[in-house]
């Protein structure tokens, strides 16, 4: 059943419970009518023939482009072009969105088109990264103009590809992957403006994918170790993660997105931050780097900070807040616990890692029981899940046999999850209230 069948289904119940009255009912459905429509069959095969119809025109003018005068290819594509996008207005125009985006997106392939066998006539091989960031900067003018969320998907994609060949580009200087941060910033208002949760879900990992080669570059190059790179991009991904959570909180769109992206790949990079730490990174744990001190010093302070006023707006609890800015002060401090430990006294690092982890889970399932929270919980379910399949394996898998290894494991997975819905349970019990003016 659609939404909106599910909403005049619960109108009637509703204005049968004197909840909403009457007479609202057809300004309610009038109002959901008039939003863009969700993804439909009938959308998805029109832009996988907009796709088709782009690769068909690209492969028949590549197939005889060296037969082709230089003005019949130019004409060839601009007059593609061009028929594809005042086709999309014209759609629009017409009440027929669905054919208005596949006209868009193939526009957008079409110009991406152009500019590539325009670079392959003039033998322009240097300019091929360029070029693909021009696509790019042309599609994301196409989605707003029209405005259409699939060509901005298309030129979200476009500016991560484009990020990327500037990271393998040899002979492209440092500020050149720098210039990504302006292209994700506009293309993330972009996604605001157009209300595209797709192209924020892309731009969210791709940020951090650039953030993690950043580390890795600087690791290269001797100026950071790489388990200081490591513990670096954990409270990067949490400072990120929790001043989203912050703008989330203030209703700004997109804001829970990147908060959940950062506090995932946050827990995530804790968990995998104790695999790395046996006897072998006792010889290279490279602490003290200047500039992991700053990364340490300024996360931990935008964390801390975050976490109080998460606080002192009731958002967050205060020991959430506390083990939050624990985790970070742990995870900041692993390469100089890591390079003062001896052989045997790595254990205790590692033991000292596994129980904050474990405090940390158990207060995202609590924080997770807030109104509006519950993904927060379901990282911290997954992350406490993840713990203790690493903590059991590491004690039983050479002791146990295979059956009674899976048994055990299984019964103690099951009776933590029994625990942990218990306590979540406990604990929405315990909340006050809270009536529909104080939610608002």
């Amino acid at each position: 059943m659609g939404y909106r069948a599910r909403l005049a289904r619960d109108l009637e119940r509703w204005i049968a419970a004197g909840w909403v009255e009457a007479s609202h009912r057809p300004a309610i459905l009038g109002d959901v009518a008039a939003q863009p429509g969700r993804w439909n069959a009938a959308g998805a095969l029109a832009i996988l023939g907009a796709t088709l119809l782009a690769m068909s025109a690209l492969s028949f003018v590549a197939a005889n482009w060296d037969a082709m005068p230089r003005l019949l290819r130019f004409a060839t594509i601009i007059l593609a072009l061009w028929a594809s996008l005042l086709g999309a207005g014209r759609a629009f125009d017409r009440k027929a969105p669905v054919i208005g985006h596949a006209l868009a997106l193939l526009g957008a392939a079409l110009f991406g088109a152009a500019i590539m066998l325009t670079a392959q006539t003039f033998n322009l091989t240097s300019f091929r990264n360029t070029a693909v960031l021009i696509w790019a900067v042309a599609a994301g003018g196409i989605a707003l103009t029209l405005p259409s969320r699939p060509v901005l998907i298309l030129a979200t994609g476009l500016g991560a590809l484009w990020a990327g060949l500037e990271a393998l580009n040899p002979y492209a200087p440092g500020a050149a992957v720098w210039a990504y941060l302006p292209v994700w910033g506009v293309t993330a208002v972009l996604a605001h403006r157009i209300g595209s949760r797709v192209a924020l879900n892309l731009l969210a990992p791709a940020l951090f994918l650039w953030i993690a080669h950043l580390l890795w570059t600087q690791a290269a190059a001797d100026r950071i170790g790489e388990l200081e790179a490591f513990s670096a991009a954990i409270l990067i991904a949490a400072k990120i993660g929790l001043i989203a959570a912050w703008g989330r909180d203030r209703g700004i769109d997109g804001g829970g997105i990147l908060a959940g992206w950062g506090v995932a790949l946050a827990v995530l990079g804790a968990h995998l931050l104790q695999w790395p730490l046996d006897e072998t990174t006792l010889n290279d744990a490279g602490s003290g780097s200047g500039l992991y001190v700053a990364i340490a010093v300024v996360s931990l302070l935008v964390i801390a900070a975050i976490a109080w006023r998460r606080v002192a707006d009731g958002t967050a609890s205060r020991n959430a807040a506390l083990t939050y800015l624990a985790a970070g002060l742990v995870a900041a401090s692993i390469p100089w616990l890591v390079e003062a430990a001896t052989p045997g006294g790595l254990i205790a690092v590692r033991i000292l890692v596994g129980a904050v982890f474990y405090a940390l889970c158990v207060a995202m399932i609590v924080q997770g029981t807030r109104p509006g929270q519950s993904l927060v919980g379901g990282i911290g379910i997954s992350g406490f899940v993840l713990q203790t399949l690493y903590v059991y394996a590491e004690t039983f898998s050479g002791l146990l046999d295979t059956a009674l290894f899976f048994l055990v494991g299984g019964a103690i997975l099951f009776l933590l999850s029994l625990g942990m819905l218990r306590l979540r349970r406990m604990r929405a019990a315990a909340l006050p209230a809270v009536d529909s003016e104080d939610a608002s």
